[in-house]
Parts: C-alpha cells; sequence; structure tokens
C-alpha cells in the first residue's frame, strides 16, 4: 500500500509540474508575440536605415574635400573650364551609361529575390498544411499504442522545430545530406510499417516534396560576388560626381561644394538604402523582409496540438505504476525537444541511465 501511495503521489506531482510549465510558456509565448513582431522590423529598418544614414553623412563630409583634391591634382585651367560646364558631355555620358547599368543591375536582382521570397512563402504553406496532416494519421495509426504514439510525436516535434523553424537559417544543401536514420520523418515510418510502408507513407511523401520545394527556394541562387559587383557598380556610379566638383568649384568657390555635398549626400544614402534592401532579400532569414514572422504564425496552431496531444499521453501513462526515473524521462520528452534518439528493433534507447525504454509496441 504505502509503494502504491508513493507512485500515486510521484503521478501526481508529475501531472502538476507538466500543467503548470505548459500554460506558462505558453503564456510567455503570447505576451512575447507582439513585441517579437515589432522587434524584427525594428532590427530591419535599423540594418537598412543606419548604414545608409552613416554612408549619407561620409559622403556629404568627404565630398568637398575629395572635389577639393581632385582639382589640386588637374591644377589645369583649361580642364577646369570643361569640368565645369561639362561641354564635352563626356562625364554625363559616363553618368548615363553607369546608372542605367546600375538600375537594370539592381532591378532585375531584386525581382529575382522576391520571386524567391514568393516560392518561400507558397512551399510554406503546403508543408505545414501536410505536417498538420501527418500529426492527424499519427493519432489514428497509433490508437491504443502510447509507446509508438509517444514517440512519434517526439518524432513530429522534432521535425517542427529542427527543421522547419529553425531550417531557414542553415544551409538547405546541408539539411538535405542529412542521414536518413537522423530523419524525423523516417523514424515515423519505421515505427508505423511492419513489412510493407503503412498508410502514412504517401503523407510522408507529399511532406516530403513540400520540403523539397522549400529547400528549393530557399538555396540561394546567386553567389554572394554578385552583391560585391553591385557594390562596386555603385562606386563607380558616384565618383563621377567629384570629378564634377573638382570643375564647379572654380566658379562657385567652397559654398558651391556645400550645396552639392549635400546632394551627393542624399544620392548616396538612397543607392546603399536599395542595395541594403536587396541584401536583406538575399539573406533568407531574420528580417521583415523573409518569412520568418509569417512562419511562426503558421505553426502556432501545430505546436499548440502537438503541446496538447504529448500532454494526453503523459497523463496515460502517468496513470500506471511508473517509476521516478521514467517519470522525469516524460517530463522531459514534455516540456523539451530530446536529441536525435537511437532507435533499434521496436526499441528507443538513450544516454541516460534511467530512459524509458518502449520495447511493448
Amino acid at each position: 500500500m504505502s509503494i502504491s501511495n508513493d507512485d500515486n503521489n510521484n503521478s501526481n506531482d508529475l501531472l502538476s509540474s507538466i500543467s503548470k510549465s505548459l500554460p506558462q510558456n505558453n503564456q510567455s509565448q503570447q505576451s512575447l508575440s507582439p513585441p517579437l513582431e515589432l522587434q524584427i522590423q525594428y532590427e530591419t529598418i535599423a540594418r537598412i536605415i543606419l548604414p545608409s544614414a552613416l554612408a549619407s553623412l561620409g559622403a556629404f563630409f568627404l565630398f568637398p574635400s575629395l572635389a577639393l583634391f581632385l582639382s589640386y591634382l588637374i591644377n589645369d585651367s583649361a580642364t577646369f573650364a570643361v569640368l565645369a560646364v561639362d561641354s564635352s558631355q563626356f562625364i554625363q555620358n559616363f553618368l548615363t551609361v553607369t546608372s542605367l547599368t546600375f538600375s537594370i543591375l539592381v532591378g532585375q536582382t531584386y525581382y529575382f529575390m522576391y520571386q524567391q521570397q514568393e516560392a518561400v512563402f507558397v512551399s510554406l504553406f503546403g508543408e505545414v498544411t501536410e505536417a498538420k496532416s501527418l500529426l492527424e494519421q499519427v493519432a489514428l495509426v497509433c490508437n491504443g499504442r502510447k509507446d509508438m504514439y509517444e514517440m512519434c510525436l517526439v518524432a513530429v516535434k522534432r521535425y517542427v522545430e529542427e527543421d522547419l523553424k529553425k531550417g531557414l537559417g542553415i544551409e538547405p544543401a546541408k539539411l538535405l545530406s542529412a542521414r536518413p536514420m537522423d530523419d524525423p520523418l523516417e523514424i515515423i515510418m519505421y515505427l508505423t510499417s511492419v513489412g510493407v510502408p503503412s498508410s502514412i507513407y504517401d503523407t510522408v511523401r507529399s511532406l516530403r516534396q513540400a520540403r523539397a520545394r522549400r529547400l528549393g527556394a530557399l538555396q540561394r541562387k546567386l553567389p554572394p560576388a554578385h552583391l560585391l559587383l553591385l557594390w562596386l557598380l555603385a562606386v563607380i556610379e558616384l565618383s563621377s560626381f567629384p570629378v564634377l566638383g573638382a570643375g564647379t568649384q572654380t566658379i562657385g568657390g567652397y559654398n558651391i561644394l556645400t550645396i552639392e555635398g549635400c546632394l551627393f549626400g542624399i544620392i548616396t544614402f538612397g543607392i546603399v538604402m536599395t542595395l541594403n534592401v536587396v541584401g536583406e532579400l538575399y539573406t533568407g532569414s531574420g528580417g521583415a523582409y523573409n518569412v520568418d514572422s509569417v512562419l511562426r504564425v503558421m505553426v502556432k496552431g501545430l505546436d499548440e496540438e502537438l503541446e496538447e496531444r504529448m500532454k494526453d499521453v503523459t497523463k496515460d501513462l502517468t496513470s500506471l505504476s511508473l517509476s521516478s526515473g521514467e517519470q522525469r524521462e516524460i517530463l522531459k520528452r514534455e516540456v523539451t525537444v530530446l536529441p536525435s534518439p537511437s532507435y533499434y528493433p521496436l526499441r528507443y534507447s538513450s544516454t541516460d541511465l534511467d530512459s524509458l525504454e518502449a520495447n511493448g509496441i
């Protein structure tokens, strides 16, 4: 009688600890959701505006010095006369050609990356839908098999946390090159199939196809050298303005250089801001131009359903006479995402000494 009372007390303590931990996590996540979205917006604006403003101020203060330094190097009245009115139209043609080339390349790059982000959005909607279908089918197939149901839920949770959420900041080729034994979807297929693939096979295949579309959309198609070339082209375009300033200073003096420096700073601000926006699209994750905030909303319902199902399984398991070590293992599975387990024939093993072995499937 004393042993059974101790087991019941341990089970009650376990359920109370789980019930206290999960709602607090949900409430904290809900309270932090709006500030986190605003934080992403503010961080994106800061990454775009601050470098542009610093470059604009630097261009404003450096323009008169650059113009005077070029005039010191030229030091020829006839050359100053040509530069002052640009009678040969050479510098004007130079600025027109570089501006046109820059606008075409930047515009095409922006359009291409925006299409890539659109493909990521579409693929994520399909992948989250397939993940919800997989969770429902796992609940049907594993009905009455609590141990297998728990391991399948852990595998789905691993897929959502390690692949779907964190996969945006990892190189897609590295995710796809992972070993099949480390794939949570492969674990689900192994647990639910006996001899031949189960009815979950079609859903897992559709989910893998959606995952492949998402990884293919996230894969960078342009090399980093492309952005470096765009920055180099921007520098070439801006280099024509100090040359013109070297000629106009012979007419208006230093005051005209101050006015031209203001205009030069504004132009620099616009060019740097445009390139920073292209860089945000190129990054793929972590900004307002990416899918991070939308993905958090999409998987919110899936996370809540996973937590509820795992909590129900834990309640059923704790109704049995379990040791304290087994109860701690169940609590560990409930609150956190387990590392990649090693699966032997119908047996789960972990590095912990008091792990729960599920070999009665």
